[in-house]
């Protein structure tokens, strides 16, 4: 049973690609077994350029710009929420990381659907929940239970179903470029956090919390729906119901390498959306005005569409994946225990921002990267949803953790000082997943100056 989320099809016409079933990489196979060799590519050739490979790259930019974006810009919506009286901080935190746990809860079965129907059809129905998700929210923005279930299940739903259409689509297109244009894509997370974050104040600033939400609704929706339909699988169709298609590899749990994997990343997600969802609230607790506040996580998600990009390059380059992303977060880390705990004015707060956001989003750019790497991307899809399906704890526990070390501890009346606990506790965590992917890196080699 093969990973149908990135097997690649025949490009007809194109005699320089060859068919998966006359690959020699595939075809080398143990008698009895139906699973693709660990460290083997998909397909023996990739375009590698050209306007189509380019076009995908864009159409799934754009997507990630708007919902992965969005949940990343969640932070100005929560504070305006907290100041309006509508929850503490705490408990609207749970909206944010609920749109981002669907994303983890949902890889299997997504994944499945990508592999059955297709990109498009699956990032347009991404669109249309993405859309209705703060349409209905804006009918109930005083009830913590209606945007929970508007802004955090159906918009986390949509942007669940276009994250998996597009995450991946690079790496059927790409090898030797497969990191920068997968940074690429995940860059548009990072970028349309910025921008809808300006935005966002902007439109809260002119606008009431209802009718903001109606224009993200649209902000969301027109640009999706031709990104979606320019979107074009390279693989072939595979039922959904489980013909072909591997989506759970017990013998995974057998590879250290891969369990190691697994839980490093999944504790890296728990501290991942802390600043982002906290910056907004921190920056007006020691006294900044709400539009430095929406400036400061702007400039956190441009540091991360930036991250994304710069380590995808330096990747290819020189580093490596798997050496990048222990890079990335040793600085995630290092730069949470020491630079936020200190910052209580905007300079320092300015240098965390830029340093923890440039890292953070070259870790989730690169993880791709590194599974393919270690495993081939023929086993890709399995793995990376298998992966994702583990971070359900890290997307929907870590950032509510924090809002109630911080309402334990004073809340944000209290100034600087109620939010230490939770920055010691985002730090520690980015620290324990960076040791643990170093311990992957040296069981791969332990040359340490070795591209990986």
């Amino acid at each position: 049973m093969v990973s149908t989320s990135v097997e690649l099809e025949e490009l007809a016409r194109s005699p320089s690609v060859a068919t998966a079933a006359s690959s020699p990489h595939l075809s080398d196979r143990s008698a009895g077994s139906d699973k693709p060799p660990a460290h083997r590519e998909a397909f023996d050739s990739y375009p590698d350029a050209g306007f189509l490979a380019w076009s995908q790259v864009a159409s799934c930019f754009i997507l990630f710009f708007t919902t992965t974006g969005g949940v990343y810009s969640w932070g100005v919506l929560q504070d305006a929420l907290t100041t309006r009286g509508v929850a503490p901080a705490g408990t609207l935190a749970w909206i944010g990381s609920t749109q981002a746990t669907m994303q983890a809860v949902l890889a299997i079965p997504i994944n499945r659907a990508v592999a059955a129907y297709g990109p498009r059809r699956i990032a347009l129905a991404g669109t249309v929940c993405a859309g209705l998700g703060p349409l209905l929210g804006s009918f109930c923005i005083n009830s913590v239970p209606g945007l929970l279930i508007t802004e955090g299940f159906l918009f986390g739903l949509g942007q669940a179903l276009c994250f998996f259409s597009a995450a991946m689509l690079p790496a059927t297109y790409f090898l030797r470029r497969r990191n920068l244009a997968t940074g690429i894509v995940f860059s548009g997370a990072g970028v349309g956090g910025a921008v809808l974050s300006i935005v966002t104040d902007q439109l809260l600033q002119r606008l009431s919390p209802a009718w903001t939400f109606r224009a993200i609704a649209l902000i969301v929706t027109l640009p999706n729906v031709p990104a979606a339909l320019a979107l074009k699988s390279r693989a072939p169709r595979q039922s959904f119901r489980g013909s072909g298609v591997t989506v759970f590899d017990r013998d995974l749990f057998k590879d250290i390498k891969f369990c190691l994997l697994l839980v490093g990343t999944s504790l890296a997600l728990f501290p991942l959306f802390v600043p982002p969802f906290f910056i907004p609230l921190y920056a007006t607790s020691i006294g900044m005005s709400t539009s430095a506040a929406s400036l400061l996580v702007a400039g956190f998600n441009l540091a991360s569409g930036a991250g994304r990009i710069g380590f995808g390059l330096g990747a290819d380059a020189y580093l490596g994946s798997l050496n990048s992303l222990s890079l990335c977060l040793l600085l995630v880390g290092t730069s949470t225990l020491v630079i936020w705990p200190l910052a209580t004015t905007l300079p320092p707060l300015c240098v965390f921002v830029a340093i923890n956001g440039l890292c953070a989003g070259g870790m989730f750019s690169l993880i791709p990267g590194t599974i393919a790497s270690i495993f081939g991307s023929a086993r890709l899809g399995t793995v990376f949803s298998m992966t994702i399906s583990f971070w359900s704890f890290g997307y929907l526990l870590g950032s509510p953790i924090a809002g109630y070390l911080l309402e334990a501890f004073g809340g944000p009346g209290r100034g600087a000082e109620a939010y230490q606990p939770a920055i010691f506790y985002a730090g520690g965590l980015s620290l324990t997943a960076a040791l643990l992917i170093i311990v992957v890196r040296l069981l791969q080699s332990r040359v340490l100056f070795k591209k990986l």
